[in-house]
């Protein structure tokens, strides 16, 4: 019954994505208040299931290539600097923020419940606020700067998601393989496989290509399946799968002058990540109908309107000091770091691997699904609405950092799951 609502949903939302976008209506919303519905009638959800299990690390896998393929180093040397302070100091500090703040409103978590919350609510997701991304209003510094963040905080915190996740589970005594897989060695495996793997798979997609071995079409197929071979490969070898898809996402990116040149590729890959997105996020809407079962804990709402607000804004402007953005631009940019699929594929692998009996699951899950829901309406939202005032600002002020010409400006910033649909 749920594969047929999800793909008369999908159906739905991609023959009417237009006219749904400009009423403010994304996927996340639909398919969101969808799995709510339906699970509130056929009761809670099953995430013991290994189906679940392996579409949440799938679906992290799928996001962590695709998102990572989307930042062309190459054409960020010009302009760096603002995406790196994003990621290098503003990422820590609301990480860090963001753990503090969780530990002293709810101490029963400890350490490591603490810390997952923070790994799994502080990635952004550029996807629910698009329209700020494809906006050409917008200064190109400012979108890229969003999306290159979103782009890699996800794989940044994957690894402190995966070890406060091993942490919670050997302090009840569980085996749990994941605490092996974050030792130095898996990690240095993971990395050499990611390397090896996209390398190869970039050189044979040019070749390929300019040899006209293949259609583009089939170029496409393979660049899809290119990140479940990189998951595969470190399964078998008992590296860590999450890193090797996110610095193969980055090597391929980066080493593949076809994937960079035909559209089609990236498109493909877009859209396999939306397929998969879609069912992540009706199973989000059972997440927050099996949160809600049991009433709602003041914490949740505080801490989930913090990190959407002073626990991001504050480290955006803290690590912007120095590059001469105007405040409204500094605002912008702490305001739209919405969270997403990273955050509620985290809170489904906690789920599969605590149990949704477990004392510190409830609070995990009840923290994730509230800051998801806020994100998801608030950002889908006010997304159009302040890209449009935030480039007539522009427009009307000229402020000289934000429209300074960089090198690759010409490369339009494009966030997962809006290649075609609102063209």
């Amino acid at each position: 019954m749920e594969i047929g609502i999800v793909a008369a949903l999908a159906i739905l939302y991609v023959l009417l994505a237009k006219p749904l976008t400009r009423m403010n209506v994304t996927a996340p919303m639909l398919f969101l208040v969808a799995g709510a519905v339906l699970y509130s009638f056929t009761g809670e959800l099953s995430v013991t299931s290994d189906v679940v299990h392996v579409l949440a690390e799938v679906t992290l896998v799928v996001i962590l290539f695709h998102d990572a393929s989307t930042v062309r180093l190459g054409a960020l040397r010009g302009d760096s600097s603002i995406p790196l302070r994003l990621l290098a100091i503003g990422f820590p500090l609301a990480l860090g923020a963001t753990f503090t703040f969780v530990g002293w409103l709810l101490p029963a978590l400890g350490v490591a419940g603490a810390l997952l919350i923070a790994g799994a609510v502080t990635p952004t997701d550029a996807g629910l606020g698009a329209p700020t991304i494809l906006n050409p209003l917008v200064p190109v510094r400012i979108r890229r700067a969003l999306n290159v963040e979103s782009g890699l905080n996800d794989g940044l915190a994957t690894p402190v998601v995966l070890f406060a996740l091993a942490a919670l589970a050997s302090e009840e005594g569980a085996v749990h393989e994941k605490l092996l897989s974050m030792a130095v060695g898996p990690v240095a495996l993971a990395i050499i496989i990611a390397v090896v793997v996209a390398l190869f798979g970039a050189r044979f997609v040019d070749v390929s290509a300019a040899r006209h071995w293949s259609s583009p079409a089939g170029r496409a197929v393979a660049v899809l399946v290119l990140p479940i071979a990189c998951f595969g490969v470190a399964l078998a070898v008992d590296a860590n799968a999450f890193i090797c898809a996110f610095v193969a996402g980055l090597v391929f990116g980066s080493a593949s002058s076809a994937y960079r040149r035909e559209l089609e590729m990236s498109e493909t890959l877009d859209s396999g990540a939306n397929l998969i997105g879609y069912v992540v996020w009706f199973l989000a809407g059972g997440l927050v109908e099996l949160t809600f079962a049991n009433g709602i804990r003041w914490q949740w709402i505080v801490i989930a309107l913090a990190v959407l607000t002073v626990l991001r804004i504050l480290p955006v402007a803290i690590s912007l000091i120095g590059t001469g953005l105007r405040w409204q631009s500094v605002l912008f940019v702490g305001w739209f770091g919405p969270r997403g699929l990273a955050t509620i594929v985290f809170a489904l692998l906690a789920l599969e691997e605590l149990g949704p009996n477990d004392p510190a699951m409830i609070d995990i899950a009840g923290v994730v699904a509230v800051t998801v829901i806020l994100s998801v309406f608030a950002h889908g939202i006010s997304a159009g609405i302040l890209a449009r005032r935030y480039g007539q600002w522009v427009d009307r002020t000229k402020p000289k950092v934000e429209l300074k010409a960089v090198s690759g400006a010409e490369i339009d910033p494009k966030p997962r799951g809006h290649s075609r649909l609102h063209s």
